[in-house]
């Protein structure tokens, strides 16, 4: 249940939407590179082995083909925040005292504009030289404004309507959690990044919220002051559309029970960004995002690899 004043006006409208914030997983360090294998090295490091050089599998191939592999596994920290979010709501419905909820959108008009903060802890591991998977749990907070457009029918014998707009703000906090996987390849100082996850949220709804991202990298690999840098273009595609579901009781009224569906208006988001590996074991990365109706992204964090 959730916490607030009564009426649609409040409970109908609170954090429409959640902006799922799960952004790419981690860009691939494959490089192609001379490996100087010598006896007692792992495969594809050109170092000794390490208690994780078991992974990842067909190790021994990249190293033939003298590709320079990131240490397997990986522990991170991402920092996310979504500003100016445009979100569309296509449905509202109402439901009074266990009746079926029954839409009231030929009265209500809404739209709402997001912001979010989202920190997540990711753990990933290569378990094979293109193939990345990972984990990741965390918190967000989000804070809405929600444009609501109201029109009920003149009172008494008068013909026409009202019409009035009224704005409520909410903000909401829970937990997120999720995976996803990561397929990575290049050529020469090129590479290319294909990644999907799927997460979902509790944020006090009666249901939680559920999203998929999926996001298309290219870049390329360079060096800054001898240290191995990486610049990228990309896009990503948003599928966070859901039906919030709540109920409040009022007061002399009863229960009212509401759906909201809801998704982002400008679901694609074109980013630019970069990842510098200060050492083997650490690495920085941070990214920009637009969806070019105002809307933008901004992502950073370090990397732990062993």
């Amino acid at each position: 249940m959730l916490n607030g004043g009564p009426g649609i006006g409040t409970k109908g409208l609170i954090g429409l939407i959640v902006a799922m914030l799960l952004w790419l997983g981690p860009v691939s360090n494959l490089r192609a590179q001379t490996v100087v294998e010598e006896p007692g090295n792992a495969p594809g490091t050109g170092e000794p082995p390490r208690w994780s050089s078991f992974l990842p599998f067909m190790k021994e191939e990249a190293a033939k083909r003298g590709i320079q592999l990131p240490l397997p596994f990986g522990a991170g920290v991402v920092f996310i925040g979504l500003a100016n979010r445009d979100i569309t709501v296509t449905d509202v419905r109402i439901g009074l005292n266990g009746a079926p909820p029954q839409s009231v959108s030929r009265f209500l008009n809404l739209g709402s504009t997001s912001d979010v903060f989202n920190a997540n802890l990711k753990l990933d591991a290569w378990l094979l030289p293109f193939l990345n998977v990972y984990l990741l749990g965390g918190y967000v907070y989000n804070e809405s404004t929600t444009r609501a457009n109201i029109t009920i029918p003149a009172p008494g014998p008068l013909p026409g309507s009202l019409n009035f707009t009224t704005k409520v703000k909410t903000k909401l906090d829970g937990f997120v959690g999720g995976g996803g996987m990561t397929l990575a390849g290049g050529y020469g100082d090129f590479f290319m990044v294909t990644d999907i996850n799927y997460a979902q949220t509790d944020i006090g709804f009666d249901n939680s919220f559920r999203a998929v991202i999926a996001t298309i990298r290219s870049g390329w690999n360079g060096r800054v002051a001898d240290l191995p840098l990486q610049l990228w273009l990309g896009a990503g595609y948003w599928e966070t559309r859901n039906t919030a579901q709540g109920h409040t009781d009022v007061p002399g009224v009863g229960r009212i029970k509401f759906e909201a569906d809801q998704g982002p208006k400008y679901p694609w988001i074109y980013d630019i960004g970069g990842s510098l590996e200060v050492r083997k074991e650490f690495h920085l990365f941070s990214d920009v995002g637009f969806d070019l109706h105002g809307g933008y992204l901004v992502v950073v964090g370090p990397t732990y690899r062993f």
